[in-house]
């Protein structure tokens, strides 16, 4: 089942019992060619059970940057077998272009194309728009990845990162 949301709010809101939200977002170091994504996945209570960083040499252009961060979070939380999730993220042409039905045609095509496709596999799906303020947790892990060498999973345990964001 297919529903979109269009909130464009500034704070992180919880998602309803039995859904998780998954925030993501992408950062850019164009003097070393590589792009950061930070994933975080909070269950109905607000609680981080899962957070991904991931730095890849890509092309340095923002919405390359978003579309594949959205590609990460979308195969991630699939990755953990959730069912219900609300995808979110605070670059408002991404959140557009998952949105709608046909294809777009830009750089980003292929990443939004793969993202769409994994979001249709699950038992139940939104796509948001939060503003950077509530997208914080998101943008600290994507700014970190930028200084790992792959890629690093946790899982119930929180990055110093994002420790103060959480209180």
């Amino acid at each position: 089942m297919k529903a979109t949301t269009a909130t464009s709010g500034t704070d992180w809101r919880q998602p309803p019992q039995d859904w998780f939200k998954v925030n993501w977002d992408g950062a850019i170091n164009k003097a070393q060619g590589t792009v950061g994504v930070g994933v975080v996945i909070r269950d109905s209570q607000g609680m981080v059970i899962a957070t991904q960083r991931q730095r890849k040499s890509l092309f340095t252009e923002p919405l390359l940057a978003e579309s594949y961060g959205a590609l990460i979070a979308v195969n991630f939380a699939w990755d953990l077998g959730l069912a219900n999730i609300i995808l979110e993220g605070d670059s408002l042409q991404v959140v557009q272009a998952l949105k709608k039905d046909q294809e777009a045609w830009c750089s980003s095509s292929m990443f939004l194309f793969k993202a769409k496709l994994g979001l249709s596999k699950f038992a139940r799906w939104e796509v948001s728009h939060v503003r950077r303020d509530g997208n914080i947790i998101a943008h600290l892990l994507a700014k970190n990845a930028l200084s790992i060498l792959d890629y690093i999973t946790t899982m119930e345990e929180y990055r110093l990162c994002i420790l103060r964001s959480l209180e």
